[in-house]
């Protein structure tokens, strides 16, 4: 009896792992605490990086460039390059502004494209904002439910070719961890929890 009562405690245990594990998570990166650093920098499980480093893009104030970010951006400073930023954790989702360096988007064709590790790409155009007075062509992006990924790449282009990029207010959306019940219960069973359990049935019936 005293075995039922455990193994059943451990089920109710795990049902509850399960609901905890299932929720999603959003990380919001504060680029503020990272003032005045360069890449390669990691930040709350996320390691910022350019093909370019050492140092190619800085984290810093805004400065009133761009009316549709935050107060810190991370900034190439005017040099054309890529970011990767790769995670500690899958992620499903992810969302940030951004902007490029086409000054008063006087070439043109201006584009901001993310892919993916698992080969996802997804591009979205940049426009100066309506009445900003703003220099440079801005832009929001947001993907949701993607397939699991690890990693990411950005660039911006216009119609010359590869622009500065900068971003800010960046969010991610971790996967849910349903796998963590399928541990546990992989773990019960090797500690034979289970089978004892069926053994105690068994003597009863017999």
């Amino acid at each position: 009896m005293f075995h039922r009562i455990h193994a059943l405690s451990a089920l109710a245990t795990g049902a509850l792992l399960l609901g905890t594990a299932a929720q999603a998570t959003t990380i919001s990166y504060n680029f503020a605490s990272a003032s005045g650093s360069a890449t390669p920098t990691t930040l709350q499980g996320a390691t910022f990086s350019s093909p370019s480093d050492p140092g190619a893009f800085t984290f810093g104030p805004n400065g009133g460039l761009y009316s549709t970010l935050g107060s810190t951006v991370l900034s190439s400073a005017g040099v054309p390059a890529t970011l990767d930023i790769s995670f500690s954790q899958a992620q499903t989702g992810i969302t940030f502004d951004a902007a490029n360096g086409d000054g008063f988007a006087a070439n043109g064709s201006d584009t901001l494209t993310l892919t993916t590790n698992t080969g996802f790409n997804q591009t979205i155009n940049l426009a100066i904002p309506n009445g900003s007075g703003d220099l440079y062509p801005q832009g929001s992006f947001s993907l949701a439910g993607a397939a699991p990924f690890t990693s990411v790449a950005i660039t911006t282009v216009d119609a010359s070719g590869p622009e500065s990029l900068a971003i800010a207010d960046l969010t991610t959306t971790t996967v849910p961890l349903p796998a963590a019940l399928l541990l546990l219960t992989s773990g019960l069973a090797g500690l034979g929890v289970f089978p004892r359990v069926g053994r105690l049935r068994r003597a009863q019936v017999a």
